[in-house]
């Protein structure tokens, strides 16, 4: 398929619907923002209530959408991508409307977690309906569609503040909280309905624009069908092959031990290329691997394929790397997302100045993601990500030293707090651009929505034990500051070893052969 044929009105149209549907997947990070808003608001019933305490708000609303990304994706499969919008747009919008009612932590908790089900519920929904429409592009589609996450967030955060603290009315420097008596902490009931209608008329309308493709599965040049690999029992094989290079199948017998390798892909040199890297990796088994390290090739006999189920998938140790990589990568960047302001106004007392950032460090997030899905489809999923998880620390570092900055003017410390946080936001969004379409290109398209909403459901959970635990903690923002910097040193870490692991693969068919014929088992 050309990529000219992908660009036609519903192709584009689902794009469009896609990214204005992750304006209300996105509401977790705005958290940040309203915050000191909540927390003051919630001290007027429970005066032991902190910010350490409503992170539990935050989290609530992570742990919600973690644990129903794997339903999403069975509910895609199931219903189409806008009637599983359309449920989950029903969810956010409801329960934020219903947050107004709220007095207590753990009523909020429970009605922010029931908005993260919204999201999980329906976040895969618009990314499976855009990867159908644009198979050439992955990268740019990802990227297009996860800006709305970053655009939202920004949108809705200047609506709050406008709606709640229109005259910057500044928190007590004693307790950091606005004062029971403010007008800002009266108007948080009514944040709260604004904010649920509005996300019911963004989610409404971005579901209606996703119009599913229709795949016809008896056409061959259309279907990405598995590709299915059983090593021989003898490592270093010898025994009959067989290539053809119109794309039928390749078969091999070792020891009466035979296995097919197909090739589905379909237009000229692609086809001429794939086929000669398949008889190059036939040769290599045949010959064996003396006297150097065997970098792709098992020693261990397993059974692989392309598109992998969400149960085979967790059996190759890939998978679990793939989710530590986005553990150590993310969770730095959800621990800012929910603090910044809380920390921000420890240094700076102008609520306006630092929502202003926060909201242009959302839509940096946003603007940025295609960007890096451009990036990626010229260099590499892997090696973008890698880059960026090793400039998040050096970053994280400045913001951390913020208090620094204090002594020698308020100027330097908002220019290197502003600075910081943009910065960190919009190399926290390569992470969640780069992980689905990484998922995608190891595992397979079939199963998207369920093998992403599996990695999504362990790393989403751990992220919110991790970040729950530090609130719980009792240590201040500069120590959990500084752990959130180790993490992400790790993260860096991880990435390099999945390059490692992966190589330098541009070409989706060229990793479907290198996962066909390889085990991670072998590698760690």
């Amino acid at each position: 398929m050309k990529i000219d044929d992908e660009w036609n009105v519903d192709a584009i149209l689902s794009l469009l619907g896609g990214t204005i549907f992750h304006f209300i997947v996105g509401v977790k990070i705005m958290w940040g923002n309203i915050t000191p808003y909540v927390t003051s608001y919630l001290v007027l019933f429970d005066p032991n209530v902190t910010y350490y305490n409503t992170l539990h708000v935050y989290t609530g609303v992570f742990l919600g959408q973690s644990l129903t990304m794997y339903v999403g994706g069975k509910l895609e499969n199931k219903v189409g991508p806008r009637i599983s919008s359309y449920i989950g747009a029903t969810i956010i919008s409801g329960c934020t409307y219903l947050s107004s009612y709220c007095t207590t932590l753990r009523s909020l908790v429970v009605l922010q977690a029931f908005v993260g089900v919204g999201i999980g519920l329906s976040y895969s929904a618009a990314l499976i309906c855009g990867f159908n429409h644009f198979k050439n592009n992955k990268g740019l589609v990802t990227g297009v569609i996860t800006t709305g996450a970053g655009l939202g967030p920004f949108l809705s955060g200047l609506m709050a503040t406008s709606y709640v603290n229109p005259n910057n009315i500044p928190v007590d420097t004693l307790t950091g909280l606005y004062s029971p008596s403010s007008a800002v902490v009266a108007r948080v009931p009514g944040m709260f309905k604004l904010l649920g209608i509005a996300y019911g008329i963004a989610g409404f309308v971005g579901a209606s624009l996703l119009i599913p493709k229709f795949i016809d599965k008896s056409n061959k040049d259309d279907t990405n069908e598995a590709i299915s690999y059983i090593a021989p029992v003898d490592p270093l094989f010898v025994g009959s092959e067989e290539v053809d290079y119109e794309g039928t199948p390749l078969t091999a017998n070792n020891g009466g031990v035979e296995f097919d390798l197909y090739d589905k892909t379909i237009n000229g040199a692609e086809t001429r290329q794939s086929s000669e890297t398949i008889k190059s990796i036939l040769h290599h088994k045949k010959h064996g691997n003396r006297g150097h390290h065997q970098r792709y090739g098992s020693r261990v006999k397993i059974e692989v394929r392309f598109e992998l189920t969400t149960a085979q998938m967790i059996s190759d140790s890939l998978c679990w790397l793939v989710i530590a990589t986005g553990i150590c990568t993310s969770v730095p960047g959800f621990y800012v997302a929910a603090t910044y302001k809380s920390f921000g106004l420890i240094y700076i007392e102008d609520d306006h100045f630092i929502t202003v950032i926060g909201c242009l460090s959302c839509l940096g997030l946003g603007v940025s993601r295609p960007l890096w899905g451009i990036i990626a489809d010229k260099i590499g999923h892997f090696e973008t990500l890698e880059y960026t998880a090793y400039a998040y620390p050096a970053v994280m570092l400045v913001y951390s030293l913020m208090s620094m900055f204090s002594f020698w003017s308020g100027t330097a410390t908002k220019v290197a707090f502003g600075c910081s946080v943009c910065t960190m936001f919009i190399l926290w969004g390569s992470s969640g651009c780069l992980m689905p379409t990484i998922v995608s290109f190891l595992f397979g398209d079939k199963h998207l929505g369920t093998n992403y909403g599996f990695v999504f459901l362990v790393y989403g959970v751990l992220c919110v034990i991790i970040i729950d635990n530090a609130g719980n903690s009792g240590y201040d923002f500069g120590f959990l500051n500084f752990f959130f910097i180790a993490v992400s040193f790790v993260g860096a870490a991880l990435c390099s070893h999945l390059r490692y692991l992966t190589s330098k693969v541009k070409d989706e068919k060229i990793l479907r052969h290198h996962r066909s014929t390889s085990s991670v088992h072998s590698m760690l």
